[in-house]
């Protein structure tokens, strides 16, 4: 009666044809009837009946719409379906694409066998033929038949099917039964199978399918491609059919445009689009979908929010009996309570799996709400979220609840970012939400994560923002720069769009210690970043990244750019200080004093003129013999005169030779190891000597393997001081902690240049790192995601060269960049030495010659008082007693030459004690009585002169006070010009 079928009367013909189009006319005047689904229940929710199923069919879902009395015309076919329909999606598959419109189908109408594979009337008649006892449940064997049919036995002969597994699979009320309802939803997820003829492809080669997780019952990306290319192409037959009865426009002919049958309506899909539908319905990250996961998304979860709330679990297909065989109900809630694991009143998809794991056939193999290493494998819980032995309660062996909810917590936050960002799981999506906690671990202030971030603050990044620095470096509000690791892990958590949180931590135990259970009601996860050398290896607690940089791991050598020249003084008074000498030098004199008792005794008897035979002094003359002796000086003023003391002596020289070639061996040694210090230039070089270390690096040992002498220090500001004072020759520390330090100090920025410098290559760059992030305990902690993540981005960026950017950013911060015109060379002096030597020679000399001065000027003036009473001048005096001089001279001469003997002067007679007294009172008499004057004039000079004398040495004590106090001040002033850079960089760092 109505237009389009009247037309398609005229246009067909033939009986057949006149039959066939009587039943779609039927089914034309049928579709404009009302679907009413009864009250929700668990068996009206598949209540849908033939009517209802044909009006979905025979009419466009863009008008589905029209099939409900106040439905919205602007309702899409999804929605309407969920809240006008919901008691027939069972009979109805969305494909996902496009998202804004999604492609549905309901039935093939097409004239191809397809027709009983997507015609959900015909699932109650299967069940209804399977059911032999006629009790509304399906037992295996009643199943049986059904998967010895079709593409089902097709799979099941080649190993790719386990009946056991799907029957198994299909119990979602765990009663080992199938029910009707179950079967509906079997029927609904196995369809696409039936259609495209063709099962998922084998996983592995080593392992059947159906001895896999789940036995070969499930969608793969091959299956759901095959099925959307053989819906794409029933939908084109059905929309050519359609147009043409349903709006009179067949073949060529152009339909009207409120026509709602559109070829445009049906395209292919693209990889994106295939991919999302598999990312949408893979609710548990497998790359593959369960019979589970479809039940969950396509019917648990009406409302599409992505879990089950209390009203929607008891109207699910879920158990409802408590453990005493009850009915449970929504007022009771126990099994609501049990799946809940975490107890925020909602059920997730990995709460479910937990419990239907829990419940397998691998569960005697467990105990009740926890999971044996079987059926964590059985339940096809993805390895790369982390494997069972990291979750596991090491008190029980399995994995509880409480550990579980750890994974499921990673699961959600990475599927959430899977569906966020449309990516696959490869790229390690994390959802926004979800913030990743770094802690932060700092023993230094210069450590290069920390800078310029000050100890206890926080730093977040959300995904797709920049932080400080947006990946580069990047001058701060302060004017510092960010640090190289703090970049690296910027970019890479901007990379990766993760919402990350820095916290600092004091020490490396603390950071550890941070890492905590994720919580799971704020979806946080913590991480540790760690720049250091803790005192126990990482990775025996936690499992951690690569290095971030590895050309910065290992440590180095760093020493004195300009080492000064090796000084003998220097030497000679570290020998003179050394405890070997100072040994040495007491076994010396305890021999001297031995031997000189020898000697003292043999020579004190025959030899008594040069050996004293008194004991204090002929021991003492002994002692100086000694010394002169070993000494090889030998003034000749002392000698032994017996035959068994010059015996001693050639023994006594011997070992003086010995003694003094020893001590000149000495200072040559200490000599050649100045030398050495100053020569060091790699870890093999360094033996032997001392070496600044970190504390918190001791546990490497590094001072056992290359035989130097540590000399500890906290800080690297601690560990520098003893270089630049020179108490070690060089210093052993993290390669990247030194960068740091002279980026920060701007060290290579200085007149001079850097003062430091790093010599030789790396030690244990392959063992130790420069930094990494860790998480704890291989995976409990969600970490084995995260960290495969950052070592994935980890490579990236090696590859597109970002990391050698910045390592040469760092680098180039660090070289010297000084004017080497604007440093005057070292002196070879030592200032210190000279200036004191050159100023008490001068001082000494100028008190001398004062000295000598005044001697001369008194003698002068007594002279000429002495001669002033006589009637001849001192002129004609002293050519008088020369020419008599001169002339007793000739006299001798010439007797000497005529053989003759010089007479000697005549004896003094001898006269007593008082004769001589006499004679002396007489002389004094005599020039007492004749110069008195002169002498009291002498006198007076001679005090005058003293008291000259006394003032003059007084000055001068007092001069060289002053100039040794200046000369102090001039060489403090000096090492204070020296060392006033430095010390203004250290004010302004503080």
């Amino acid at each position: 009666a109505t237009p389009a079928g009247k037309a398609l009367l005229r246009r067909e013909g033939g009986a057949r044809t006149m039959l066939r189009n009587l039943l779609l006319l039927v089914a034309i005047i049928a579709s404009h009837s009302a679907i009413t689904c009864p009250d929700p229940s668990i068996q009206n929710s598949y209540s849908c009946n033939a009517a209802s199923a044909h009006d979905l069919m025979f009419t466009a879902p863009s008008e589905w719409y029209k099939l409900s009395p106040d439905a919205d015309m602007e309702l899409g076919a999804g929605p309407w379906l969920h809240d006008s329909a919901a008691c027939c999606k069972h009979c109805v598959w969305n494909l996902g694409y496009p998202l804004i419109d999604p492609i549905v189908i309901a039935t093939d109408r097409t004239n191809t066998n397809a027709s009983q594979h997507l015609d959900c009337t015909k699932f109650e008649r299967e069940f209804d033929a399977l059911d032999i006892d006629l009790n509304g449940q399906l037992t295996m064997a009643e199943m049986d038949p059904y998967l010895e049919y079709g593409v089902n036995k097709y799979l099941v002969d080649a190993g790719r099917l386990s009946k056991p597994s799907v029957f198994e699979q299909a119990d979602l009320n765990l009663d080992e039964q199938v029910s009707k309802e179950e079967w509906y939803v079997l029927r609904h997820f196995w369809a696409p199978v039936h259609l495209a003829g063709a099962g998922p492809l084998p996983t592995s080669e080593a392992i059947a399918m159906k001895d896999g997780p789940l036995g070969g019952l499930f969608w793969d990306a091959n299956l759901i491609e095959l099925f959307m290319v053989s819906v794409v192409n029933i939908l084109l037959e059905q929309v050519v059919a359609s147009k043409c009865w349903g709006c009179g426009c067949c073949g060529a002919d152009i339909c009207p445009e409120d026509c709602p049958w559109q070829s445009g309506y049906v395209r292919e899909f693209t990889s994106r689009e295939q991919n999302s539908v598999l990312r949408k319905i893979d609710l548990d990250g497998s790359q593959r979908v369960s019979l589970e996961e479809h039940y969950f998304h396509s019917f648990a979860d009406r409302n599409g929010d992505g879990v089950v709330d209390l009203d929607e679990y008891y109207h699910s297909l879920y158990p409802m009996v408590d453990e005493q065989g009850r009915p449970d109900s929504s007022r009771n809630r126990v099994q609501f309570t049990k799946h809940d694991l975490n107890g925020d009143g909602n059920i997730t998809f990995l709460e479910r799996k937990f419990i239907r794991a829990d419940h397998s056939t691998a569960s005697n193999q467990g105990r009740e709400g926890e999971l044996s290493k079987a059926e964590w494998v059985k339940a096809d819980l993805p390895e790369y979220f982390g494997p069972f032995d990291g979750h596991i309660d090491k008190s029980v062996g399995t994995v509880t609840g409480t550990t579980y909810t750890y994974y499921s917590a990673l699961h959600e936050c990475a599927l959430e970012g899977v569906r966020a960002y449309q990516v696959a799981f490869s790229s390690h999506p994390w959802a926004p939400r979800c913030t990743i906690e770094a802690y932060v671990s700092s023993q230094d202030p210069l450590d290069p994560w920390i800078h310029p971030i000050t100890d206890g603050t926080q730093w977040r990044m959300l995904a797709g923002e920049s932080g400080p620095g947006s990946g580069r470096h990047r001058n701060d509000a302060s004017g510092s720069q960010s640090s190289f690791m703090l970049s690296m892990w910027q970019e890479v958590a901007l990379r990766l769009k993760w919402t990350t949180t820095i916290h600092t931590a004091q020490t490396t135990l603390a950071a550890a210690a941070a890492l905590t259970p994720p919580n799971t009601a704020e979806r946080t996860f913590s991480v540790g970043l760690f720049a250091e050398y803790p005192e126990e290896p990482l990775d025996g607690a936690l499992t951690c990244t690569r290095s971030f940089a590895p050309s910065l791991d290992g440590f180095v050598v760093v020493v004195l750019s300009d080492p000064d020249e090796v000084s003998l003084t220097t030497a000679v008074l570290i020998m003179v200080y050394s405890h070997s000498f100072v040994n040495f030098s007491c076994f010396l004199f305890v021999a001297l004093i031995g031997v000189g008792h020898v000697y003292w005794f043999i020579e004190r008897k025959e030899n008594s003129e040069q050996f004293n035979p008194s004991y204090a002094k002929g021991v003492m003359d002994a002692a100086w013999f000694c010394i002169v002796t070993m000494s090889t000086v030998g003034y000749g003023d002392k000698a032994p005169s017996t035959g068994i003391g010059k015996g001693l002596t050639v023994f006594w020289m011997l070992f003086g030779i010995i003694c003094f070639g020893i001590f000149t061996g000495e200072i040559s040694a200490q000599v050649n190891l100045l030398s050495a210090e100053a020569s060091i230039a790699s870890f093999e070089t360094l033996s032997g000597f001392d070496a600044g270390v970190l504390e918190h690096t001791a546990h490497l040992k590094l001072d056992v393997a290359y035989q130097f002498n540590p000399k500890w220090c906290k800080t690297l500001d601690e560990c520098f001081d003893i270089l630049d004072s020179k108490r070690a020759p060089a210093l052993v520390l993290p390669q990247v902690d030194v960068l740091t330090y002279f980026r920060t100090r701007q060290l290579a920025r200085n007149n001079c240049g850097n003062p430091f410098r790093i010599v030789g290559t790396p030690v244990l760059a392959g063992e130790q790192y420069s930094a990494k992030l860790c998480s704890y305990h291989k995976a409990v902690f969600a970490g084995q995601y995260l960290i495969d993540g950052v070592n994935e981005m980890l490579d990236t960026l090696d590859k597109e060269g970002f990391t050698e950017m910045l390592i040469e950013e760092l680098k180039s911060e660090v070289e010297d960049t000084s004017s080497a015109e604007s440093c005057d060379p070292p002196l070879g002096y030592n200032l210190s030495l000279v200036i004191p030597c050159a100023v008490i020679i001068v001082l000494y000399w100028i008190i001398i010659y004062y000295i000598n001065h005044r001697k001369r000027v008194a003698s002068g003036k007594l002279l000429r008082a002495m001669f002033s009473t006589s009637n001849k001048t001192p002129e004609q005096i002293a050519l008088y007693f020369g020419l008599k001089w001169r002339e007793t001279a000739r006299r001798f001469k010439e007797i000497r030459a005529a053989g003759g003997q010089v007479p000697r002067p005549p004896p003094t007679q001898a006269v007593n004690q008082d004769d001589r007294l006499l004679n002396y009172l007489k002389r004094v008499r005599l020039i007492a009585s004749g110069q008195t004057q002169d002498l009291q004039r002498c006198q007076r000079d001679v005090d005058s002169v003293s008291s000259v004398t006394n003032i003059a040495n007084n000055f001068m004590f007092a001069a060289c006070v002053v100039l040794l106090g200046l000369t102090a001040a001039v060489i403090y002033s000096l090492n204070e010009v020296v060392h006033a850079k430095d010390r203004f960089l250290e004010l302004t760092q503080e």
